[in-house]
């Protein structure tokens, strides 16, 4: 399998993107988290608005019971004091709904940061990237195959490559495929694949 182009400039090139991919990724995920850190801050408020809440309404209702112990007018006088507890228990709902609706709010703004970019690389980057590398894959082994692959990739230039550049690599790149002169026309299609037109041999 091929991860990498064997010609060092697109090597290099494809090497330094996905470096660069890596790192973007990384600090998108970092300015997520800490995105959802930061608007987590801002549920303080709501949670001493429940806390107070909450205390308010326990103190309320521990004055009730004793007023309710009181002989002959402890009914009478309960009402009030259950009403005013009912508003602290009023409160307390309402810092919990406040810090219900930062965190849905820190959830979304922090996938939003850190998951789009990876979502687009997802997207775009990989389908790309691993596109060549089974392109590159597949030409590196066909050229193994010998003499006989370089007719492939000549009719692949002839049909794939812009006629500009069929015009750099032959003076005459349909006389080229009649003749069964392969040789430039097959190094520029393996070229654009970032593969050299033949493999090095390896050194003992």
């Amino acid at each position: 399998m091929k991860l990498y182009a064997e010609r060092p400039a697109r090597a290099v090139g494809q090497l330094v993107a996905d470096v660069l991919v890596m790192l973007a990724l990384v600090a998108c995920v970092q300015a997520g988290r800490e995105t959802y850190r930061v608007v987590e801050l801002l549920a303080g408020p709501g949670q001493r608005i429940e806390q107070a809440g909450t205390g308010f309404a326990g103190s309320v209702d521990r004055l009730g019971d004793r007023i309710d112990n009181l002989p002959g007018i402890g009914d009478a006088l309960r009402a009030p004091f259950d009403a005013v507890a009912g508003a602290g228990r009023e409160l307390q709902s309402a810092g919990q709904a406040q810090q219900e609706v930062v965190h849905r709010l820190a959830l979304i703004l922090g996938l939003a940061v850190g998951g789009l970019p990876l979502l687009v690389v997802a997207l775009f980057y990989v389908p790309r990237r691993g596109r060549w590398v089974r392109d590159a894959s597949d030409a590196a082994a066909l050229r193994s195959a010998g003499p006989r692959s370089l007719a492939l990739f000549a009719h692949r230039a002839v049909a794939n490559r812009p006629l500009r550049e069929l015009r750099r690599a032959s003076d005459d790149p349909g006389g080229d495929l009649v003749r069964g002169d392969y040789d430039a026309l097959a190094a520029l299609e393996l070229r654009s694949l970032g593969l050299r037109a033949r493999r090095e041999p390896t050194k003992a």
